[in-house]
């Protein structure tokens, strides 16, 4: 499939500019309403869909607990040497897991006095905002360079294109 690529037309004059920044004044703003449109519809229907789904997760929760319950005080007698039943309609079991919990601000401080600095994380990068500050010379011995380049921009007065459709739709 070929790429669609817009005629971008020419604009000869600047009341032709001021023309274009209101038509994407216009645009925009009917882009802002379709937006606020779909995100009220998206909120309507999670909040429809969380609400017909209240009772079906509370009998999950709940079936889920009585399963687990009887899991627990049977544990001895239908886990002597395997940690999971399977049934015709699902599985049920004890799956081990481990997790660490520090307990303290303190532990990676403790992991450092003891040697033990395979076991801290460290995520090193540059930070480019800090090195606005450095000058071209120190930049160029970090092996980074200062780009300066001008950007186009367009920005639509919304408060003028709103006061124009006030004054047609009066």
């Amino acid at each position: 499939m070929a790429k669609y690529k817009p005629s971008t037309g020419r604009i000869e004059t600047i009341e032709e500019v001021n023309s274009a920044l209101k038509t994407i004044g216009l645009l925009e703003h009917e882009l802002d309403l379709i937006d606020a449109k779909s995100n009220k519809e998206i909120s309507a229907i999670k909040e429809k869909a969380a609400k017909d789904g209240e009772v079906k997760r509370k009998q999950i929760a709940e079936l889920a607990a009585k399963i687990g319950a009887f899991a627990e005080y049977n544990r001895d007698e239908l886990f002597i040497d395997k940690k999971t039943i399977e049934l015709t309609f699902g599985t049920f079991g004890f799956r081990k897991s481990t997790s660490i919990s520090i307990k303290t601000k303190t532990t990676v401080g403790l992991l450092e006095k003891l040697g033990l600095t395979d076991y801290i994380r460290l995520k090193k990068e540059a930070d480019k905002e800090k090195m606005a500050e450095l000058d071209d010379e120190t930049l160029a011995q970090v092996d980074a360079v200062r780009k300066v380049k001008d950007t186009f921009f367009c920005e639509a007065n919304k408060e003028e294109v709103n006061r124009d459709l006030l004054k047609s739709a009066g």
